[in-house]
């Protein structure tokens, strides 16, 4: 599908090979194309529908594809070769804030209301901690799943759990589950309950599968969700269209997040090329219409997709990232984190792509030399923790 012809306002000779995976928030990559914000910029780019995160970031790795719709986490895990062969990465650019939640299945729910003396037990875990505890030695394990090891969703996950006493690697089971097969695993029993992004919490409610507990906004506040990123190799021969396409996802975040485009929006994204899916699936991703359930969706948590505060990389997000890696035993030894930030999450670029004046005290979010090498386990230890309403706010000491 393609609203748009090229035309010969194309600057590059070559097309740009983008990225993505069939979620929501591959809204931008997917209005940019099709409004012809890219071909406005001077790019032609070729996008290309993905199966898996790994697949994502492996392209992005061997110069299968230029850049990627990727998880925020990706570009410092890749960079840091955590989980993969270490390929410098970077994003200049947020495309989403929030959209996650934590559902479980109806039986575990049932299960948990005789464990609980009020809803809030359930909701904080703490109905599921004392289910824990009565187990036998020998019972099953219950299954949680997320979508990739190294994402948002494993460790709000974990962070949910550890808050109500759980240890996530002895007391539970979390395995990964692509986004799109949540639903029919915890339809048939495989798992008892994920952490994902939209629409898969609402359609669980809506289906009368599961229950949504909590949003990622309860657990973090506002933080980013995905990311445009790229190899940085590619990025430094190749700037100026870079600085384009971020030009070009600006304008389409603001045409994602304009309520009087949603119809036409939903109705790009159903398109086989893309999310393949019916307009009730998506309403839920973008709509403050939400399925009644036990819990209800509070309004900050809704995904958001444009402004400055939600496009601007934020190299604060990075050291958070850094140190939920090294919470879960996936971080090894780094000289600087200030340095893997900053290399990593280019607010530079961000100014430049779009004609902004950088900001005073614009490196403030530097750890001093101190803070620097305590950072990690302060954070794993609970000693800091995000602003309640999340990065944009800083970090609770």
């Amino acid at each position: 599908m393609n609203l748009i012809q090229p035309n010969n306002i194309i600057q590059t000779s070559e097309s740009v090979r983008i990225g993505f995976i069939p979620l929501i928030d591959c809204a931008p990559f997917v209005i940019a194309q099709e409004k012809g914000f890219f071909i406005q910029e001077g790019v032609d780019v070729v996008l290309s529908k993905e199966a898996s995160w790994a697949s994502i970031r492996d392209k992005v790795a061997f110069n299968l594809l230029d850049g990627a719709h990727m998880l925020a986490s990706m570009p410092i895990a890749a960079s840091l070769g955590i989980g993969t062969i270490k390929t410098p990465m970077q994003t200049s650019f947020t495309v989403s804030h929030n959209g996650n939640g934590i559902t479980i299945g109806n039986a575990l729910y049932e299960v948990l209301q005789h464990h609980a003396e009020s809803s809030v037990d359930i909701r904080t875990g703490v109905a599921l901690k004392r289910l824990l505890d009565g187990r036998a030695a020998n019972a099953a394990p219950l299954r949680f799943a997320m979508v990739y090891p190294y994402s948002s969703h494993n460790y709000q996950l974990r962070d949910w759990l550890s808050r109500a006493g759980i240890d996530s690697d002895k007391d539970v089971q979390i395995v990964v589950v692509p986004p799109v097969k949540m639903l029919d695993s915890l339809r048939q029993g495989d798992i008892d309950g994920y952490c994902v992004g939209e629409p898969w919490n609402s359609l669980a409610v809506e289906q009368g599968i599961g229950h949504m507990l909590v949003t990622g906004y309860e657990i973090w506040g506002s933080t980013p969700e995905k990311v445009f990123g790229v190899n940085s190799v590619w990025a430094e021969h190749n700037l100026e269209v870079y600085l384009s396409i971020i030009r070009a996802l600006e304008k389409a975040c603001l045409w994602v997040d304009e309520p009087n485009n949603q119809t036409e929006l939903l109705s790009i994204l159903s398109h086989p090329d893309y999310l393949n899916c019916t307009l009730e699936q998506l309403v839920y991703g973008f709509s403050a219409i939400k399925p009644k359930g036990q819990f209800d969706w509070p309004m900050k948590a809704y995904q958001r997709f444009s402004g400055s505060d939600i496009n601007k990389p934020l190299p604060s997000y990075a050291l958070w990232i850094m140190a939920q890696m090294h919470r879960w035993q996936q971080l090894g030894d780094i000289k600087s984190l200030n340095d893997v930030a900053e290399q990593v999450y280019r607010q530079d670029l961000y100014y430049k792509a779009l004609g902004l004046t950088e900001e005073k005290n614009n490196t403030d979010w530097h750890l001093s030399v101190e803070d620097e090498s305590t950072w990690l386990d302060s954070v794993a230890l609970g000693k800091i923790r995000l602003h309640p309403n999340g990065i944009l706010n800083g970090f609770d000491k």
